[in-house]
C-alpha cells in the first residue's frame, strides 16, 4: 500500500467492515436496517465499535453530497487485522430515524455488506 507523503497519517477502527469466515457472530452484537441517508433509503449498520462513520463510494454516488478531500489520510484496522487506506469524506449527510435528522460525515470506504457504517455512539 503506498503512503502519500503529502498528507498526514492517523489510524481508525471499524467493528464490522467484514466477517471472519468460520467465526462465531453474535446476532445480537449489531444493528442493521434499511433507513434514509439524504432521502435515499440504504442498508445502514450501526456500529459502536467505530470511531468515524462510512459509506460504500457506489452508494454515496447516488446521494446529493459534496466530496472532499480529508486533511489526513486515514488507515482503518478491521478486527480481523485488515487495514484500509481512506482520504475522502462527504460531509453533512442526514439520516433520518423515528423522525429525528441526525448529520455526519461520511467517509467513502470500500464496505461489504452494508452502504453504510454508522459510528453509534449511545
Amino acid at each position: 500500500m503506498a503512503r502519500n507523503s503529502n498528507k498526514l497519517q492517523a489510524g481508525r477502527r471499524v467493528y464490522c467492515l467484514e466477517v471472519e469466515e468460520g467465526g462465531d457472530e453474535d446476532p445480537q452484537a449489531v444493528i442493521s436496517g434499511t433507513l434514509h441517508v439524504n432521502v435515499i433509503p440504504v442498508t445502514v449498520l450501526f456500529d459502536a465499535g467505530a470511531t468515524h462513520s462510512f459509506v460504500n463510494p457506489i452508494t454515496v454516488a447516488r446521494m446529493a453530497c459534496k466530496f472532499e478531500d480529508l486533511d489526513v489520510q486515514l488507515y482503518i484496522t478491521t478486527p480481523v487485522g485488515s487495514v484500509y487506506q481512506a482520504g475522502r469524506v462527504a460531509r453533512n449527510c442526514t439520516i433520518v430515524i423515528l423522525g429525528r435528522l441526525l448529520l455526519g460525515d461520511l467517509i467513502l470506504l470500500e464496505i461489504q455488506g452494508y452502504d453504510v457504517i454508522w459510528a453509534w455512539i449511545g
